[in-house]
């Protein structure tokens, strides 16, 4: 499905309530800003998903990576959901100077194909994990910390299944066939030379 993620419909996961006593308490705007740059990081990833699908064409990679980019899309939507229930304000997304860059640094990987741009999306995943990693430790309220834990658990699920997919794609490149047509060592005739008498 082409189309940015906002384009794309985004939906809460199912079940999810973020109606909370957090609506009627004052939060710092730190923690909404810390939010709202969560809500960027999700939207940047979601986009260069779409450049590493683009040259991906093992089926079991692209199913995968759909599906993370999924998660970060619903991660946008349950921040967004946060932050207006804790009476801030959601900054509007755009392609930011590092998105740019996470964008370029996609498509430039993703060339050589699927091993390339699982190499490019783990490095994406790598700065996901490490942005969500430093949220949690953030004083965030409750209501906050539950959904900022969630998306951790999800980045660390994306990264560990690209670095296995880097692994078995790996392994299958290095394996080379041997045309029939050329002999193996042990069935090679030797070659006789003449001698001149």
């Amino acid at each position: 499905m082409r189309g940015s993620p906002m384009e794309r419909g985004l939906q809460l996961a199912p079940g999810m309530n973020t109606h909370h006593i957090e609506t009627a308490l004052h939060v710092p705007k730190d923690v909404i800003q810390h939010l709202n740059e969560l809500i960027q990081l999700d939207f940047d990833a979601a986009s260069t998903y779409d450049h590493a699908l683009e040259r991906v064409d093992d089926p079991l990679v692209s199913e995968d990576l759909e599906s993370f980019r999924e998660d970060h899309e619903r991660h946008i939507s349950e921040l967004t959901r946060v932050v207006e229930d804790l009476g801030g304000e959601v900054e509007e997304v755009t392609r930011d100077i590092k998105g740019v860059l996470l964008e370029g640094m996609t498509k430039l990987r993703s060339v050589t194909g699927t091993l390339g741009a699982l190499r490019a999306m783990r490095m994406n995943e790598k700065l996901t994990n490490k942005t969500y990693d430093k949220a949690v430790r953030l004083d965030l309220p409750p209501l906050a910390l539950e959904v900022v834990t969630r998306g951790l658990e999800d980045e660390r699920r994306h990264l560990a299944a690209i670095e296995n997919h880097i692994d078995r794609c790996a392994a299958e490149d290095q394996y080379v066939e041997v045309p029939d047509s050329y002999p193996p060592s042990s069935t090679r005739t030797p070659t006789t030379e003449k001698r001149s008498h």
